[in-house]
């Protein structure tokens, strides 16, 4: 199982960004796998170009937290409490000198801790990738809702509508819906597709005016939803 996820969305100076991710996919996401507790890791590079039309006629934040939007770094357990456990490889107490030094060399990096709520395979379930890691082409989403009355709305909208659709549109592999214990965001959602070419032609589909009140009721975090392409596990 792999219901707690440990997120982080970040930027990268180009001047450091081929060395820190050498670092990433060479020795520190290998290493925390090797972790007891720890299911997966996998890390995405964010194409910001993509699906910005629609992304812009969305609410987003203007409170002052920070601006990553260039790669989200996932890092799943059993459970979320596992993140937070004196010998949990993520705590600052555990991390080696190396390690703080190549985590500091991500700018504007925003954290949340979250807690899978629901989830629904979808057609191409088929091609999931084994152990859990989610798929090469992913969207995902993390955002608040205006009210209390919304919070209730858009909870609906994910069980009655968004959730069921996920689990018929052709190209999905799986849909996650999840809730943050740590971090600016109430809310999340990570879509796995087989192709971004199956996503563009599938994932968006037409809103009623039930749904689209849902929908405008959210508050995005920067570049949210973003389109995320796996560097590591690299790609078979």
């Amino acid at each position: 199982m792999d219901n707690g996820m440990w997120a982080v969305w970040y930027n990268l100076d180009p001047a450091k960004r081929d060395a820190h991710l050498q670092w990433l996919h060479e020795t520190y996401l290998p290493d925390i796998v090797a972790c007891p507790g720890i299911v997966w890791a996998a890390n995405y590079r964010v194409d910001e170009d993509e699906y910005r039309e629609r992304r812009d006629q969305l609410t987003h934040t203007s409170d002052p937290i920070p601006q990553g939007t260039q790669f989200v770094c996932l890092i799943a357990a059993a459970s979320p409490q596992l993140f937070f456990r004196e010998e949990s490889p993520l705590m600052e107490d555990n991390l080696s000198s190396e390690t703080r030094t190549r985590l500091a060399e991500r700018e504007e990096a925003r954290l949340a801790v979250l807690l899978e709520e629901e989830r629904v395979n979808g057609p191409a379930y088929g091609l999931a990738t084994p152990g859990g890691v989610p798929a090469a082409a992913i969207q995902m989403g993390s955002f608040n809702m205006t009210e209390l009355k919304t919070d209730v709305l858009i909870g609906q909208w994910y069980a009655r509508l968004r959730m069921p659709d996920m689990a018929k549109t052709p190209g999905v592999i799986l849909t996650r819906k999840l809730t943050a214990t740590v971090g600016w965001c109430r809310h999340a959602v990570l879509y796995e597709f087989e192709s971004h070419d199956m996503r563009r032609e599938h994932a968006i589909q037409p809103h009623s005016a039930w749904s689209k009140a849902a929908v405008d009721a959210t508050v995005h975090a920067p570049g949210s939803p973003l389109i995320g392409y796996r560097t590591w596990p690299a790609p078979e």
